[in-house]
Protein backbone atom coordinates (compact mmCIF):
# COMPACT_ATOMS: atom_id res chain seq x y z
CA UNK A 1 0.00 0.00 0.00
CA UNK A 2 2.87 2.33 0.82
CA UNK A 3 4.41 1.69 -2.62
CA UNK A 4 1.11 2.46 -4.30
CA UNK A 5 0.96 5.94 -2.73
CA UNK A 6 4.58 6.54 -3.62
CA UNK A 7 3.81 5.57 -7.22
CA UNK A 8 0.84 7.97 -7.33
CA UNK A 9 2.95 10.80 -5.96
CA UNK A 10 5.74 10.22 -8.48
CA UNK A 11 3.41 9.86 -11.46
CA UNK A 12 1.54 13.08 -10.62
CA UNK A 13 4.86 14.90 -10.29
CA UNK A 14 6.00 13.65 -13.69
CA UNK A 15 2.75 14.75 -15.37
CA UNK A 16 2.92 18.19 -13.78
CA UNK A 17 6.55 18.70 -14.74
CA UNK A 18 5.79 17.74 -18.35
CA UNK A 19 2.94 20.24 -18.50
CA UNK A 20 5.17 23.02 -17.19
CA UNK A 21 8.07 22.24 -19.49
CA UNK A 22 5.83 22.19 -22.56
CA UNK A 23 4.76 25.81 -22.00
CA UNK A 24 7.82 27.52 -20.56
CA UNK A 25 11.45 26.97 -19.75
CA UNK A 26 14.36 29.32 -19.34
CA UNK A 27 17.62 29.15 -21.25
CA UNK A 28 20.50 27.58 -19.35
CA UNK A 29 23.85 25.95 -20.08
CA UNK A 30 22.30 22.54 -19.41
CA UNK A 31 19.70 22.97 -22.17
CA UNK A 32 22.12 24.56 -24.67
CA UNK A 33 20.92 28.11 -23.95
CA UNK A 34 17.43 27.43 -25.29
CA UNK A 35 14.12 28.64 -23.92
CA UNK A 36 10.43 28.44 -24.65
CA UNK A 37 7.67 30.97 -24.03
CA UNK A 38 3.98 30.88 -24.75
CA UNK A 39 1.69 33.85 -25.20
CA UNK A 40 -1.85 34.71 -26.19
CA UNK A 41 -1.64 36.97 -29.28
CA UNK A 42 -5.06 38.46 -28.52
CA UNK A 43 -3.93 39.74 -25.11
CA UNK A 44 -0.16 39.96 -25.30
CA UNK A 45 2.54 41.26 -27.61
CA UNK A 46 5.19 39.07 -29.19
CA UNK A 47 7.56 38.25 -26.28
CA UNK A 48 10.86 39.40 -27.81
CA UNK A 49 11.62 41.66 -24.83
CA UNK A 50 11.13 38.74 -22.44
CA UNK A 51 13.43 36.59 -24.60
CA UNK A 52 16.05 39.35 -24.56
CA UNK A 53 15.78 39.66 -20.79
CA UNK A 54 16.17 35.91 -20.28
CA UNK A 55 19.15 35.79 -22.69
CA UNK A 56 20.87 38.86 -21.24
CA UNK A 57 23.49 36.80 -19.42
CA UNK A 58 24.27 34.80 -22.55
CA UNK A 59 25.18 37.70 -24.88
CA UNK A 60 21.59 38.18 -26.09
CA UNK A 61 18.89 36.38 -28.03
CA UNK A 62 19.74 34.97 -31.46
CA UNK A 63 16.86 36.21 -33.59
CA UNK A 64 17.75 33.75 -36.36
CA UNK A 65 16.99 30.93 -33.91
CA UNK A 66 13.39 31.85 -32.98
CA UNK A 67 10.54 29.65 -34.13
CA UNK A 68 6.90 30.29 -33.17
CA UNK A 69 3.96 27.99 -33.76
CA UNK A 70 0.29 27.85 -32.79
CA UNK A 71 -0.40 25.38 -30.02
CA UNK A 72 -3.02 22.75 -30.72
CA UNK A 73 -4.04 22.60 -27.06
CA UNK A 74 -5.09 26.23 -26.70
CA UNK A 75 -5.31 29.42 -28.70
CA UNK A 76 -1.75 30.39 -27.83
CA UNK A 77 1.51 30.78 -29.69
CA UNK A 78 4.55 28.88 -28.46
CA UNK A 79 7.97 30.37 -29.27
CA UNK A 80 11.18 28.40 -29.00
CA UNK A 81 14.31 30.53 -28.97
CA UNK A 82 18.03 30.20 -28.49
CA UNK A 83 20.46 32.62 -26.89
CA UNK A 84 23.53 33.83 -28.75
CA UNK A 85 25.94 32.08 -26.37
CA UNK A 86 25.77 28.91 -28.46
CA UNK A 87 27.90 30.74 -31.04
CA UNK A 88 30.58 31.45 -28.44
CA UNK A 89 33.77 29.39 -28.28
CA UNK A 90 33.57 29.38 -24.46
CA UNK A 91 30.65 26.92 -24.37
Amino acid sequence: MKNFFLFLLLSSTIVNSDELSSDFYEPHISNTYQGQLSYDPLRQNYPIEEMRRLCEGYTGVDTAQIKCEKSDKQKIIVCKYKCSMHWSITN
